[in-house]
């Protein structure tokens, strides 16, 4: 099939503003840092864990040959490879970052398939900040499109499927491929997309974020070779859109035309709908600890005799509907966050070890806690924007207290601070095994020149 037969439906929509939409001036250069810092960091963090050495294991043992790093040993790997692993890592503890208003994890994908392919053919700062904007405006467009809260409420882990397409995006960007190859590209990594949110709490969970990473890079390295797909699978008959949505309700009006605005709207919008995370479990229990820890520092110490969280509708979809059995289960449980939360402190990654989750003081609070959801939240008022958690406390003696959290702090309209980022990193590095001082070099680097100065540093393995 030639270009001239091809009207401009969602596929070459999709690949034309891979090829040329937005631009380097489109500068999130901050934002971007922020990102790679941030992932980076809960990658590291995650280092030695069960889920991050049985896949490098398993990867060691594949015939891949390289120059792209895998950052927790400092060895290397195809750009494939190296991008499924460190994709993995970065999920793992569940502390990487966000979009409030869908449920995405933007960088766990992006940057890993960005820095490998980087790595192995070489980049600018500018391209690499222009084709990590074009991954995250994707990311929010075809959510948008299909829409995303049919295709998660499917089952689906839109980190994963949508991922996928995202990546191939923004590595179509990075390394100046043509429209040809993007449309083949998206074709290959569509009929790729999987993961399912009955994982979540196990290893395959952030196994989605890996494998979304390391099918974006294949899908390109094909379609570079002249592997051929569908150039209009998206939006044909059974294809992405119809598979993965529901077009009744997606937005109105033409599906290519809409694409075309969203993407437009999110390549400078992203920065606005994204967050990094201040607590190292499921972004939907965050409302929730931040709205007792209010509740926590106001006192009394004793503990209460019923915990109870409502959210917005569907804000529970996420998170576990039966008790947690292990530290990693738990940390998609409102009910083990809130109650640690309540008599600890602020959640932290030593709050997912055997021992802190086996605390029986924990485990007894946890019981007392009740969930649920109402479009009309029963503190504050009426209206919300992107979701609410209000949390309500009863006391023996009859007394309660409430408390509401609509934004977390973390997301850009209250973001970490530099310095709390840099602790994060610090603290993460430190969980992983690392030493101070190699941390404090990739926490330069990155900050010095995303992309460029990162990659040659990790290359000199930095962190060994």
């Amino acid at each position: 099939m030639t270009d001239a037969t091809i009207d401009v439906g969602v596929t070459e929509a999709l690949a034309l503003f891979a090829v040329g939409g937005l631009s380097e001036a489109d500068d999130h250069s901050a934002a971007v840092t922020r990102a790679l810092l941030d992932t980076v960091a809960v990658a590291l963090g995650a280092a030695g864990s069960d889920g991050e050495r049985i896949l490098r294991a398993w990867a060691g043992q594949e015939a891949s040959t390289g120059v792209s790093t895998v950052w927790t040993s400092g060895g290397t790997a195809s750009s494939s490879v190296a991008a499924l692993v460190n994709g993995t890592a970065a999920h793992l503890l569940d502390f990487d970052d966000v979009s409030p208003s869908m449920p995405l994890h933007p960088s766990a994908v992006l940057m890993p398939a960005l820095v490998a392919v980087a790595e192995a053919r070489g980049t600018s700062s500018g391209r690499f900040i222009a084709a990590y904007n074009v991954g995250a405006a994707v990311f929010r467009a075809v959510s948008e499109l299909l829409p995303q809260h049919v295709h998660y409420a499917r089952g689906w882990h839109t980190t994963s499927t949508v991922g996928r397409l995202a990546t191939v995006a923004a590595l179509v960007r990075l390394v100046g491929a043509d429209v040809e190859t993007a449309r083949h590209a998206l074709g290959i990594a569509s009929s790729l997309a999987a993961g399912s949110r009955p994982n979540f709490g196990s290893m395959t969970k952030p196994l989605h974020a890996g494998a979304a990473a390391r099918d974006g890079v294949m899908a390109l390295e094909l379609a570079e070779a002249g592997f051929t797909a569908n150039p209009e699978e998206l939006e044909a008959p059974s294809g992405f859109l119809e598979r993965y949505g529901d077009p009744d309700a997606a937005p109105v009006g033409d599906a290519a035309e809409t694409l075309a605005e969203r993407l437009d709207y999110w390549g400078d919008a992203w920065v606005a709908n994204w967050g990094l995370k201040r607590y190292p479990s499921c972004y939907g229990t965050h409302r929730g600890i931040d709205a007792i820890l209010e509740l926590r520092a106001a006192g009394p110490s004793v503990s209460p005799v019923q915990i109870r969280a409502t959210l917005h509708p569907r804000g529970t979809r996420p998170l576990r509907s039966a008790p947690p059995t292990t530290p990693t289960q738990a940390k998609f449980s409102l009910e083990y966050t809130l109650a640690a939360a309540y008599l600890r402190g602020p959640v932290t990654l030593a709050d997912f070890t055997d021992e802190a989750f086996e605390d029986p003081s924990v485990q007894d609070l946890m019981r007392s806690v009740v969930i649920g959801e109402s479009p009309v939240p029963p503190f504050g008022p009426a209206t919300f924007s992107t979701g609410y958690t209000v949390v309500e406390i009863t006391f023996a003696d009859g007394t309660t207290r409430s408390s509401r959290v609509d934004v977390t702090h973390g997301q850009a309209s209250d973001p970490l601070t530099d310095a709390e980022l840099h602790a994060k990193f610090i603290d993460c590095c430190v969980a992983g095994g690392y030493l101070g001082q190699d941390a404090e070099r990739v926490f330069t680097a990155i900050t010095a020149e995303p992309g460029a100065a990162f990659t040659s540093t990790i290359q000199k393995r930095t962190l060994l």
